[in-house]
């Protein structure tokens, strides 16, 4: 059960006006049970020097309006029940941010739930940042409402004509939350390898064009933590997904599935699995019996009679 916080004396009548308290409130939710990550020789690491290899899902959430908020708490719920089987510390749901809508007080009071919620379960929550919004630095006001909170990644997302662009974000980003672990698209983060701003930075992999990257680029995985980014299991064969995940696993990449339909249906009140979720959980069962060293039963091909 959940215990109440001590009762502090109350501060003077000057310092609790309903305008100056919105202001100053940040309201950011506690840190959970995540450590904070970092980057040591190109991999992805706790504190303690333990590898991590994250796995998750991608979820374009519209974070504001009623209704819009009980289909996130619905998907949020659906994410935590498809990472279950991966350890805490290694979960990871990205959520999607594409409006100034979605950074207004009541939608930042949802994200905060959600975040608080996911960090409990020992899962890292990626703020996916369009450029639209990176642009007017709606990334350093997101950092900043952060910056104390371990279970918080940031991804800045563009085109490789944006560059420039977000190196400069990077790194405005870092000057603002020096421990923030930021992720940066494979193909648009060559400016910023070239000036050196590799402290803290993940690379995103499209897994929609995996070989877009050029050869300089994809030099680059090796020294830096890599997330195939928007793997969608409802394209691949099961053949094609186990050979996609098991490689991930051999590399130390993680990986953030998506797709197009709901992960889970509701049938007389009931969650069912969906095909994608099927994949997903498979995924996660591949990726977790490499790491522990246990071989891995290849799905059975049906045999056709000639």
């Amino acid at each position: 059960a959940l215990r109440s916080a001590p009762i502090k004396a109350a501060p003077p009548a000057s310092a609790t006006r309903p305008a100056a308290q919105s202001r100053t409130t940040t309201s950011t939710p506690t840190a959970g049970t995540t450590d904070w990550l970092g980057v040591y020789g190109g991999i992805l690491c706790r504190p303690d020097g333990q590898r991590v290899q994250l796995r998750g899902v991608q979820l374009p959430l519209q974070l504001h309006g009623a209704a819009a908020a009980c289909d996130s708490a619905a998907a949020l719920h659906d994410a935590r029940t498809l990472l279950a089987e991966v350890p805490p510390g290694q979960r990871c749901v990205s959520l999607g941010l594409h409006l100034v809508a979605q950074l207004r007080p009541a939608a930042l009071a949802a994200l905060d739930q959600h975040i608080a919620q996911l960090a409990k379960a020992g899962t890292y929550t990626l703020l996916r940042m369009e450029a639209r919004l990176w642009m007017h630095g709606h990334h350093l006001r997101l950092a900043r409402r952060y910056a104390g909170h371990s279970a918080v990644l940031f991804g800045l997302m563009g085109r490789s004509a944006l560059s420039a662009q977000l190196a400069a974000a990077l790194q405005g980003l870092h000057a603002v939350h020096p421990r923030a672990l930021v992720w940066l698209p494979l193909a648009s983060a060559g400016v910023a390898l070239q000036q050196g701003l590799d402290q803290g930075l993940g690379l995103l992999w499209d897994a929609e064009r995996p070989q877009g990257p050029q050869a300089s680029l994809l030099a680059a995985t090796l020294g830096h933590p890599v997330l195939l980014d928007g793997w969608q299991p409802q394209v691949l064969s099961a053949l094609a997904q186990e050979r996609l995940i098991t490689l991930c696993a051999r590399g130390g990449m993680g990986w953030l599935a998506c797709a197009s339909e709901p992960w889970l249906a509701r049938e007389r009140g009931l969650p069912v699995l969906s095909r994608s979720a099927r994949a997903v959980q498979r995924a996660v069962y591949i990726s977790s019996a490499f790491q522990s060293g246990v071989q891995v039963l290849r799905p059975t091909i049906p045999s056709h009679p000639l």
